[in-house]
Protein backbone atom coordinates (compact mmCIF):
# COMPACT_ATOMS: atom_id res chain seq x y z
CA UNK A 1 0.00 0.00 0.00
CA UNK A 2 2.66 2.62 0.77
CA UNK A 3 6.05 3.20 -1.38
CA UNK A 4 8.56 4.80 1.85
CA UNK A 5 11.91 3.41 1.40
CA UNK A 6 12.61 0.81 3.73
CA UNK A 7 14.82 0.71 6.65
CA UNK A 8 18.17 -1.69 6.03
CA UNK A 9 20.03 -3.75 8.67
CA UNK A 10 22.55 -4.68 6.13
CA UNK A 11 26.30 -5.00 6.85
CA UNK A 12 26.44 -1.67 4.68
CA UNK A 13 23.79 0.03 6.06
CA UNK A 14 25.30 -0.57 9.69
CA UNK A 15 28.48 0.31 8.51
CA UNK A 16 27.66 3.51 6.86
CA UNK A 17 27.94 5.40 3.35
CA UNK A 18 29.77 8.66 2.87
CA UNK A 19 26.28 10.53 3.66
CA UNK A 20 25.28 8.44 6.82
CA UNK A 21 29.29 9.04 7.88
CA UNK A 22 29.34 13.32 7.15
CA UNK A 23 25.98 12.98 8.83
CA UNK A 24 27.11 11.91 11.87
CA UNK A 25 30.57 13.83 11.83
CA UNK A 26 28.66 17.15 11.52
CA UNK A 27 25.60 16.99 14.21
CA UNK A 28 28.46 16.67 16.53
CA UNK A 29 30.72 19.56 15.03
CA UNK A 30 31.67 21.18 11.98
CA UNK A 31 33.98 20.22 9.50
CA UNK A 32 34.25 22.72 6.88
CA UNK A 33 36.66 20.80 4.50
CA UNK A 34 35.01 17.75 4.78
CA UNK A 35 31.49 19.51 4.32
CA UNK A 36 32.72 21.73 1.17
CA UNK A 37 34.14 17.78 -0.62
CA UNK A 38 30.75 16.84 0.07
CA UNK A 39 28.98 20.04 -1.63
CA UNK A 40 31.42 19.93 -4.37
CA UNK A 41 30.43 16.47 -5.12
CA UNK A 42 26.53 16.65 -4.76
CA UNK A 43 26.69 20.00 -6.42
CA UNK A 44 28.20 17.88 -9.42
CA UNK A 45 24.96 16.01 -9.58
CA UNK A 46 22.85 19.14 -9.20
CA UNK A 47 23.61 20.62 -12.32
CA UNK A 48 22.54 17.85 -14.40
CA UNK A 49 19.01 18.37 -13.34
CA UNK A 50 17.06 20.40 -15.88
CA UNK A 51 16.68 23.90 -14.20
CA UNK A 52 13.24 25.01 -12.45
CA UNK A 53 12.33 27.88 -14.06
CA UNK A 54 13.48 29.96 -16.98
CA UNK A 55 14.97 33.40 -17.05
CA UNK A 56 16.95 35.73 -14.90
CA UNK A 57 15.59 37.33 -12.00
CA UNK A 58 11.23 37.83 -13.60
CA UNK A 59 11.85 33.97 -14.49
CA UNK A 60 12.46 33.05 -10.27
CA UNK A 61 9.30 35.63 -9.55
CA UNK A 62 6.92 34.36 -11.96
CA UNK A 63 8.25 30.67 -10.96
CA UNK A 64 7.60 31.19 -7.42
CA UNK A 65 4.08 32.74 -7.77
CA UNK A 66 2.73 30.25 -9.83
CA UNK A 67 3.91 27.49 -7.05
CA UNK A 68 2.06 29.46 -4.66
CA UNK A 69 -1.04 28.95 -6.75
CA UNK A 70 -0.87 25.74 -7.43
CA UNK A 71 0.05 24.72 -3.80
CA UNK A 72 -2.99 26.73 -2.70
CA UNK A 73 -5.35 25.20 -5.39
CA UNK A 74 -4.35 21.46 -4.50
CA UNK A 75 -4.76 22.00 -0.71
CA UNK A 76 -8.18 23.38 -1.71
CA UNK A 77 -9.24 20.27 -3.52
CA UNK A 78 -7.72 18.22 -0.79
CA UNK A 79 -9.70 19.63 1.98
CA UNK A 80 -12.94 19.83 -0.22
CA UNK A 81 -12.48 16.28 -0.79
CA UNK A 82 -11.86 15.25 2.63
CA UNK A 83 -14.96 17.41 3.95
CA UNK A 84 -17.08 15.56 1.12
CA UNK A 85 -15.72 11.98 3.32
CA UNK A 86 -12.62 11.06 0.99
CA UNK A 87 -10.11 8.97 3.23
CA UNK A 88 -7.29 9.98 3.75
CA UNK A 89 -4.53 10.16 0.69
CA UNK A 90 -1.13 9.58 2.54
CA UNK A 91 -1.39 7.41 5.43
CA UNK A 92 -3.89 4.50 6.05
CA UNK A 93 -2.70 4.09 9.65
CA UNK A 94 -0.41 5.11 12.31
CA UNK A 95 1.77 2.46 11.82
CA UNK A 96 2.43 4.03 8.06
CA UNK A 97 2.98 7.17 9.19
CA UNK A 98 5.83 6.05 11.68
CA UNK A 99 7.20 4.39 9.06
CA UNK A 100 7.59 7.68 7.21
CA UNK A 101 9.04 9.51 10.12
CA UNK A 102 11.82 7.32 10.23
CA UNK A 103 12.33 7.54 6.99
CA UNK A 104 12.53 11.17 7.20
CA UNK A 105 13.88 11.84 10.70
CA UNK A 106 17.60 12.27 9.27
CA UNK A 107 16.48 15.78 7.72
CA UNK A 108 13.80 16.56 9.95
CA UNK A 109 16.29 16.29 12.80
CA UNK A 110 18.42 19.21 11.30
CA UNK A 111 15.42 21.45 10.52
CA UNK A 112 16.94 25.34 9.76
CA UNK A 113 20.74 23.88 9.41
CA UNK A 114 21.26 25.36 6.49
CA UNK A 115 20.76 29.07 8.25
CA UNK A 116 22.87 28.98 10.27
CA UNK A 117 25.32 31.18 8.90
CA UNK A 118 23.29 34.26 8.74
CA UNK A 119 23.49 34.83 12.36
CA UNK A 120 27.20 36.85 11.33
CA UNK A 121 25.04 38.91 9.17
CA UNK A 122 22.76 40.46 11.81
CA UNK A 123 23.71 43.86 11.32
CA UNK A 124 23.25 43.95 7.54
CA UNK A 125 19.36 45.01 6.62
CA UNK A 126 19.70 42.63 3.95
CA UNK A 127 20.10 39.69 6.27
CA UNK A 128 17.64 40.45 8.79
CA UNK A 129 14.63 38.73 7.43
CA UNK A 130 16.73 35.48 7.04
CA UNK A 131 18.48 35.76 10.85
CA UNK A 132 14.90 35.94 11.84
CA UNK A 133 13.90 32.53 9.40
CA UNK A 134 16.64 31.10 11.51
CA UNK A 135 15.70 31.96 14.64
CA UNK A 136 11.92 31.01 14.00
CA UNK A 137 13.74 27.18 13.38
CA UNK A 138 14.77 27.61 16.86
CA UNK A 139 11.33 29.12 18.35
CA UNK A 140 13.53 31.76 19.93
CA UNK A 141 14.57 29.92 22.22
CA UNK A 142 12.10 28.26 23.62
CA UNK A 143 12.00 24.27 23.42
CA UNK A 144 7.96 23.55 23.26
CA UNK A 145 8.45 25.57 19.53
CA UNK A 146 12.25 24.74 18.25
CA UNK A 147 11.58 22.89 15.45
CA UNK A 148 14.02 19.89 16.04
CA UNK A 149 13.36 19.26 20.04
CA UNK A 150 10.22 19.16 18.61
CA UNK A 151 10.56 16.43 15.77
CA UNK A 152 13.09 14.68 18.77
CA UNK A 153 9.90 14.43 20.91
CA UNK A 154 7.90 13.12 18.64
CA UNK A 155 10.54 10.36 17.55
CA UNK A 156 10.46 9.73 21.14
CA UNK A 157 6.75 9.27 21.59
CA UNK A 158 5.74 7.21 17.91
CA UNK A 159 9.34 4.54 18.96
CA UNK A 160 10.98 6.25 16.10
CA UNK A 161 13.87 4.85 16.91
CA UNK A 162 15.35 2.96 14.25
CA UNK A 163 16.09 5.78 11.74
CA UNK A 164 19.87 5.23 12.26
CA UNK A 165 19.65 1.61 10.04
CA UNK A 166 18.74 3.83 6.81
CA UNK A 167 20.95 2.98 4.21
CA UNK A 168 22.98 5.91 3.03
CA UNK A 169 20.34 7.20 0.42
CA UNK A 170 18.18 8.11 3.60
CA UNK A 171 21.23 10.27 4.90
CA UNK A 172 21.89 12.42 1.62
CA UNK A 173 19.11 15.48 2.68
CA UNK A 174 20.51 15.48 6.36
CA UNK A 175 24.06 15.72 5.03
CA UNK A 176 23.41 18.62 2.94
CA UNK A 177 21.70 20.56 5.14
CA UNK A 178 24.83 19.89 7.83
CA UNK A 179 27.21 21.04 4.89
CA UNK A 180 25.83 23.98 4.35
CA UNK A 181 25.77 24.40 7.93
CA UNK A 182 29.43 24.13 8.19
CA UNK A 183 30.71 25.32 4.38
CA UNK A 184 29.41 28.99 5.24
CA UNK A 185 30.14 31.74 3.30
CA UNK A 186 31.20 30.51 -0.03
CA UNK A 187 27.86 28.69 -0.47
CA UNK A 188 25.27 31.57 0.54
CA UNK A 189 24.05 31.70 -3.35
CA UNK A 190 23.22 27.97 -2.88
CA UNK A 191 21.60 27.78 0.68
CA UNK A 192 18.81 30.54 -0.60
CA UNK A 193 18.37 28.25 -3.45
CA UNK A 194 17.83 25.68 -1.17
CA UNK A 195 15.42 27.36 1.39
CA UNK A 196 13.43 27.50 -1.96
CA UNK A 197 13.31 24.12 -2.31
CA UNK A 198 12.22 23.49 1.18
CA UNK A 199 8.12 23.39 0.38
CA UNK A 200 9.01 20.77 -2.53
CA UNK A 201 10.06 18.70 0.33
CA UNK A 202 7.97 15.61 1.44
CA UNK A 203 7.70 16.97 5.12
CA UNK A 204 6.27 20.56 4.01
CA UNK A 205 3.19 19.05 2.03
CA UNK A 206 0.00 20.99 4.20
CA UNK A 207 -2.06 17.79 3.04
CA UNK A 208 0.91 15.23 4.87
CA UNK A 209 1.36 17.29 7.85
CA UNK A 210 -2.56 17.36 8.25
CA UNK A 211 -2.71 13.58 8.12
CA UNK A 212 -0.08 12.63 10.27
CA UNK A 213 -1.75 15.20 12.71
CA UNK A 214 -5.31 13.49 12.55
CA UNK A 215 -3.38 10.04 13.13
CA UNK A 216 -1.74 12.56 16.88
CA UNK A 217 1.61 13.49 15.01
CA UNK A 218 2.12 16.78 15.54
CA UNK A 219 5.41 17.51 13.06
CA UNK A 220 6.00 21.57 13.03
CA UNK A 221 5.83 22.73 9.23
CA UNK A 222 8.64 24.83 8.03
CA UNK A 223 8.07 28.51 7.93
CA UNK A 224 6.76 30.10 4.66
CA UNK A 225 9.98 31.76 3.09
CA UNK A 226 9.30 32.59 -0.40
CA UNK A 227 8.56 36.24 -0.35
CA UNK A 228 11.50 36.19 2.75
CA UNK A 229 14.08 34.87 -0.33
CA UNK A 230 12.65 37.07 -3.05
CA UNK A 231 13.53 40.19 -0.39
CA UNK A 232 16.64 38.98 0.23
CA UNK A 233 17.57 38.54 -3.39
CA UNK A 234 16.27 42.16 -4.05
CA UNK A 235 18.31 43.51 -1.48
CA UNK A 236 21.59 41.70 -2.30
CA UNK A 237 21.56 42.41 -6.05
CA UNK A 238 20.35 45.69 -6.77
CA UNK A 239 23.26 47.32 -7.31
CA UNK A 240 25.54 44.03 -8.33
CA UNK A 241 26.79 43.99 -12.58
CA UNK A 242 24.40 41.74 -14.97
CA UNK A 243 27.52 39.20 -14.70
CA UNK A 244 27.31 39.14 -11.35
CA UNK A 245 23.20 38.67 -11.04
CA UNK A 246 23.61 35.76 -13.75
CA UNK A 247 26.33 34.13 -11.74
CA UNK A 248 24.36 33.85 -8.09
CA UNK A 249 21.06 33.20 -10.18
CA UNK A 250 22.90 29.80 -11.49
CA UNK A 251 23.91 29.45 -8.24
CA UNK A 252 20.54 29.93 -7.04
CA UNK A 253 19.35 27.19 -8.96
CA UNK A 254 21.95 24.19 -7.97
CA UNK A 255 21.18 25.42 -4.79
CA UNK A 256 17.54 24.83 -5.13
CA UNK A 257 18.54 21.55 -6.80
CA UNK A 258 20.44 20.28 -4.16
CA UNK A 259 17.07 19.73 -1.93
CA UNK A 260 15.66 18.13 -4.86
CA UNK A 261 18.63 15.33 -4.94
CA UNK A 262 18.02 12.23 -2.51
CA UNK A 263 14.23 12.97 -1.25
CA UNK A 264 12.53 10.60 0.31
CA UNK A 265 9.26 10.17 -1.50
CA UNK A 266 5.70 10.64 -0.82
CA UNK A 267 3.49 7.37 0.64
CA UNK A 268 1.29 6.44 -2.52
CA UNK A 269 -2.20 6.92 -2.13
CA UNK A 270 -4.00 4.08 -0.04
CA UNK A 271 -5.56 1.64 -2.16
CA UNK A 272 -9.62 2.39 -2.08
CA UNK A 273 -11.65 1.11 0.55
CA UNK A 274 -8.45 0.04 2.36
CA UNK A 275 -9.05 0.00 6.31
CA UNK A 276 -7.89 3.21 8.36
CA UNK A 277 -7.14 3.98 11.35
CA UNK A 278 -9.51 6.08 13.04
CA UNK A 279 -8.46 9.63 14.26
CA UNK A 280 -6.84 9.81 17.57
CA UNK A 281 -8.76 11.95 20.08
CA UNK A 282 -7.84 15.51 20.05
CA UNK A 283 -5.59 15.19 17.37
CA UNK A 284 -6.48 17.99 15.60
CA UNK A 285 -6.13 20.34 18.61
CA UNK A 286 -1.85 19.03 18.51
CA UNK A 287 -1.03 20.90 15.77
CA UNK A 288 -1.39 23.40 17.71
CA UNK A 289 1.97 24.29 19.73
CA UNK A 290 1.67 24.91 23.75
CA UNK A 291 1.79 27.91 25.04
CA UNK A 292 5.54 29.01 25.46
CA UNK A 293 6.92 29.01 28.90
CA UNK A 294 6.44 32.45 30.89
CA UNK A 295 3.48 33.52 29.30
CA UNK A 296 0.36 34.14 31.32
CA UNK A 297 -1.30 30.82 30.07
CA UNK A 298 2.02 28.89 31.14
CA UNK A 299 2.30 30.50 34.28
CA UNK A 300 1.94 29.61 38.16
CA UNK A 301 0.35 31.75 41.00
CA UNK A 302 3.57 30.87 42.76
CA UNK A 303 6.22 33.48 42.78
CA UNK A 304 4.01 36.05 41.25
CA UNK A 305 4.40 38.72 44.41
CA UNK A 306 8.22 38.24 44.57
CA UNK A 307 8.16 38.25 40.19
CA UNK A 308 6.22 41.82 40.60
CA UNK A 309 8.88 43.59 42.90
CA UNK A 310 11.79 42.04 41.09
CA UNK A 311 13.88 44.55 38.96
CA UNK A 312 14.07 43.77 35.33
CA UNK A 313 18.08 42.46 34.88
CA UNK A 314 19.48 43.85 31.66
CA UNK A 315 20.56 41.43 28.95
CA UNK A 316 23.93 42.61 28.94
CA UNK A 317 25.87 42.80 32.45
CA UNK A 318 29.39 43.88 32.59
CA UNK A 319 29.83 43.95 36.68
CA UNK A 320 30.64 40.26 37.64
CA UNK A 321 32.23 40.06 41.62
CA UNK A 322 35.35 40.35 41.97
CA UNK A 323 36.25 37.20 44.37
CA UNK A 324 39.15 35.57 42.40
CA UNK A 325 36.92 32.19 43.31
CA UNK A 326 33.65 33.38 41.68
CA UNK A 327 34.47 31.82 38.65
CA UNK A 328 35.21 28.32 40.21
CA UNK A 329 31.93 28.83 41.80
CA UNK A 330 30.75 28.34 38.16
CA UNK A 331 29.42 24.69 37.92
CA UNK A 332 26.73 24.44 34.71
CA UNK A 333 26.56 24.99 31.33
CA UNK A 334 24.16 27.36 31.63
CA UNK A 335 26.02 29.51 34.29
CA UNK A 336 28.78 29.70 32.36
CA UNK A 337 26.96 31.11 29.67
CA UNK A 338 25.97 33.81 31.52
CA UNK A 339 29.28 35.00 32.79
CA UNK A 340 30.40 34.32 29.20
CA UNK A 341 27.98 36.92 28.18
CA UNK A 342 28.42 38.85 31.15
CA UNK A 343 32.39 38.99 29.70
CA UNK A 344 31.73 40.25 26.78
CA UNK A 345 32.91 43.81 25.40
CA UNK A 346 29.84 45.08 23.45
CA UNK A 347 26.69 43.57 21.65
CA UNK A 348 28.56 42.24 18.70
CA UNK A 349 30.94 40.36 20.64
CA UNK A 350 28.19 38.69 22.53
CA UNK A 351 26.01 38.12 19.11
CA UNK A 352 29.49 36.57 17.98
CA UNK A 353 30.02 33.94 20.89
CA UNK A 354 26.20 33.26 21.03
CA UNK A 355 25.93 32.08 17.56
CA UNK A 356 28.34 29.68 18.43
CA UNK A 357 26.17 27.81 20.74
CA UNK A 358 23.01 28.49 18.35
CA UNK A 359 24.72 25.48 15.44
CA UNK A 360 22.75 22.49 14.63
CA UNK A 361 24.72 20.46 16.79
CA UNK A 362 23.56 22.78 20.02
CA UNK A 363 20.24 24.83 19.53
CA UNK A 364 18.07 22.20 20.76
CA UNK A 365 19.83 21.53 24.04
CA UNK A 366 19.73 23.56 27.04
CA UNK A 367 22.43 25.66 26.42
CA UNK A 368 21.46 26.41 22.56
CA UNK A 369 17.79 27.08 23.90
CA UNK A 370 19.30 30.03 26.80
CA UNK A 371 21.83 31.19 23.76
CA UNK A 372 19.33 31.80 21.47
CA UNK A 373 16.64 33.28 23.95
CA UNK A 374 19.08 35.70 24.94
CA UNK A 375 20.24 36.52 20.87
CA UNK A 376 16.28 36.70 20.40
CA UNK A 377 16.63 39.52 22.77
CA UNK A 378 19.71 41.25 21.36
CA UNK A 379 18.58 41.11 17.76
CA UNK A 380 15.18 42.72 19.00
CA UNK A 381 17.16 45.61 19.97
CA UNK A 382 18.95 46.13 16.63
Amino acid sequence: MMTTLPLSRSAQGAAGGPSRQLYMLLREAPDCAQATAYLQRRLAEAAAQPPAWSGEFAGLEAWLELRARTRAEELRQYQAARLEGAPRRHFATLAQARRFLCVQAPGLLVEGAWLHVVLDHWRQPAFMPLVKLYLDYLGKGVPATNHVAQVRQVLAVQGCNNWQELEDGGFVQGAIRLALASAGERYLPEMLGYQLAVPDQPAAQPSLLHELAELGVALPAPPQSDTIVLNVLRALLGGDEPAQVTDFLMRLELGYALGRIGLQTLPATPEDGAPQDPPAPGAIAAMFAAPPAGTAAAAGDGGSEAAAVEEPRAILRHAFPADEHAWETITSDLGLLEAQIAACASKAEAMTMLARHMGPAAHHQPLGLMAARVYSQLFALA
